[in-house]
């Protein structure tokens, strides 16, 4: 099974590529139809509500027309206050604004999706902390490890009454009872740790019970609201090892990802969207190649993740330890701050204009994309030296096993260091980050030395990986560069 570790490392449109048979293209130069945008909102605790409306400025400006907020534990739930209280710092939980929000989205002709995941992840897994007699069992018998992604806790058993009970009241309190101006949800199946032991028997019997759940409560949603969008992973329809084979409603809407992609299946659901980390961790020709997948194989919607994430890890998400104690800050760079809009800044800017060309010029050659990213990113004077240089920052940034949290090895050397510690970085590796650092004095100086206000704004990047890169940080790579 593919990872989220490898989707990350070398891009889904290339995993998928890899393992799917490719369809016929489709016709030259069509567009992709839709554009969504999915967003942990839970696990950006610090920006209020006039940042997520510049946030949704600048989605509304990529043409993005669908964004998913994932709101588990990120509201103030009444009738379970466990569930947030990781979360109590979260400007949502503290002031309310989401409601206020879905709004403004709709006024920029943006539809707003609810987030979370039943019976685990944010929120829903702090249950087990009041409740440890839900936790789930492993296949082994053991309970549940304690796990997740800033929201760190246990999964449920659904085959329990009290966690269906739970999943059910702590849903129809975050769309009836909160936010009743959204669009719909997103239902999104776990497929990590879920509960296979005990009267779970498994990950198909797993599914068909939460498959019950999520039946009951799409019945719920669609009573009171009968256009709204319920959006559900592909695992209770395409059976397999980790999988169920139960009956598809054509009202739900199907997201697919490279560890999830059913091409059979999708040709028979009503709205098949394709998720990625292109957009965050990949370069611009990744996304364009995620981007002409999706219409290839006749996607509804290209649906990547813009996800970033202010929150303090107490954990080491993802196994990474440097982040332990760490206030995470946008996108990995320092100097953006933890109420800001980080998707102005220019080296971000680089894949929302690849996702915004390319899903309207699918065949767009690369010079045309460089034209176009130096208007959007410098304006009309924009030079090709002054593109490059952006986009050697950008490779500079995201290449090299960019995660999640941080910036690439080569950017960071706390990132390289606890590489080093797992065993995850090569020689190649090492001789790529030494050829950067070489190059990048003479980058430097011709953005410092620019009349232009645009190209000069990245001289804050530039003095990122100029104090990152301090004697102590060359000396620990040069001790081990090959002789």
């Amino acid at each position: 099974m593919v990872s989220r570790r490898d989707a990350l490392r070398i891009g889904t449109a290339a995993l998928a590529g890899a393992v799917l048979p490719v369809a016929a293209a489709a016709a030259a130069g069509s567009p992709v139809v839709g554009r969504g945008c999915y967003l942990t909102f839970c696990r950006i605790p610090t920006a209020g509500l006039t940042t997520w409306k510049s946030i949704m400025d600048s989605f509304r400006a990529d043409g993005v027309d669908r964004v998913v907020l994932w709101l588990g534990g990120a509201f103030r739930s009444r009738r379970y206050p466990v569930t947030w209280q990781y979360n109590r710092e979260h400007r949502n939980v503290r002031e309310n604004f989401a409601g206020q929000l879905i709004d403004y989205a709709h006024a920029v002709g943006i539809r707003v999706l609810l987030g979370f995941t039943p019976y685990t992840y944010d929120g829903t897994n702090q249950y087990a902390y009041e409740r440890p007699d839900l936790k789930a069992q492993q296949a082994n018998g053991n309970l549940a490890r304690m796990q997740g992604i800033h929201s760190w806790g246990y999964n449920l058993d659904p085959t329990k009454p009290a966690a269906r009970q739970f999943m059910l009241e702590y849903a129809r309190e975050l769309y009836f009872d909160f936010y009743p101006n959204a669009d719909g949800l997103l239902i999104e199946s776990s497929d990590i740790d879920i509960c296979t032991g005990g009267d779970c028997d498994g990950p198909r019997h797993y599914y068909e019970v939460e498959y019950e759940f999520v039946r009951e409560l799409s019945g719920q949603v669609w009573a009171h609201h009968p256009g709204a969008e319920i959006l559900v992973h592909p695992n209770y329809f395409v059976g397999g090892s980790n999988g169920a084979e139960l009956p598809y409603d054509q009202r739900w809407s199907v997201i697919f990802s490279p560890w999830t992609v059913n091409l059979e299946f999708a040709k028979k659901v009503s709205r098949a969207y394709y998720f990625s980390l292109d957009m965050i961790s990949q370069p611009p020709a990744k996304v364009a190649a995620s981007v002409r997948w999706v219409r290839d194989h006749g996607f509804a919607s290209y649906f990547p993740s813009q996800e970033f994430f202010t929150y303090r890890a107490q954990h080491a998400e993802m196994g990474e330890t440097n982040l332990i104690g760490q206030q995470l800050r946008p996108f990995g760079f320092d100097f953006l701050g933890l109420d800001e809009n980080p998707y102005r800044d220019p080296v971000v800017l680089v894949n929302r204009v690849a996702l915004r060309e390319y899903a309207e010029h699918p065949d767009l050659t690369e010079d045309q994309f460089r034209a176009r990213l130096g208007q959007a990113a410098f304006g009309p004077g924009a030079t090709g030296q002054e593109v490059a240089d952006l986009l050697f920052l950008h490779d500079f940034c995201y290449g090299r096993d960019k995660s999640l949290f941080t910036l690439a090895v080569q950017a960071d050397p706390r990132v390289l260091r606890e590489r080093l510690q797992r065993g995850l970085v090569g020689f190649a590796d090492l001789r790529a980050v030494h050829e950067r650092l070489g190059a990048l004095p003479a980058v430097a100086a011709r953005i410092r030395r620019s009349r232009n206000p645009a190209v000069r704004s990245l001289t804050r990047h530039i003095g990122l990986l100029e104090q990152n890169w301090d004697a102590e940080a060359r000396s620990l790579l040069a001790a081990h560069l090959p002789g």
